[in-house]
């Protein structure tokens, strides 16, 4: 990962923590409310999304199902506001999207138990179970809270072993 920056922004509406490319993670004043396993996961979620690339794949996704040139840009957030009103764009990239969440939902949770002796159903499970009304929709970003809990049950062993082996 580059040189991680961690800012404060007091604008909660993209929730309660976020990435920007390259090197950006943001929380919220709600973030700093969670319980200290939830925010690790989250946290944990937020670092995936840098540390894969995820700006840079959107981006490489926007252009192509957009129809631009390779060379129109190299700023993924230049190239993900190609589908500020356009559904259709939207629509044919929410796949990608949803795998990336659910990818940095299984990585999170692993790191929350490893970094912070967390299992997976104190920082992931809690979470998304509290976040379960967030969510879905036709060409959303993040699968339902609910989708994304049960695919995370099948590492809470692995999760588990990592919490038990973390220094605390």
């Amino acid at each position: 990962i580059p040189k991680l920056r961690l800012l404060l922004s007091l604008d909660e509406s993209n929730g309660p923590a976020y990435s920007a490319a390259p090197n950006v993670l943001v929380l919220t004043p709600a973030a700093l409310k969670m319980d200290a396993c939830q925010l690790a996961f989250v946290i944990g979620h937020e670092i995936v999304h840098i540390a894969q690339r995820h700006f840079d794949e959107d981006a490489t996704a926007m252009l192509v199902y957009s129809g631009m040139p390779s060379n129109w840009t190299d700023k993924g957030e230049e190239a993900l506001q190609l589908a500020d009103g356009d559904f259709g764009l939207a629509l044919r990239v929410s796949h990608l999207w949803q795998d990336q969440e659910r990818e940095a939902d299984w990585i999170g949770a692993l790191l929350a138990a490893q970094s912070c002796g967390c299992d997976i159903e104190s920082s992931a499970l809690a979470y998304l179970r509290h976040e379960s009304e967030a969510g879905g929709g036709l060409a959303a970003a993040h699968p339902a809270s609910m989708e994304r809990v049960l695919r995370l049950l099948p590492f809470a062993e692995s999760a588990k072993r990592l919490a038990e082996r973390s220094p605390r």
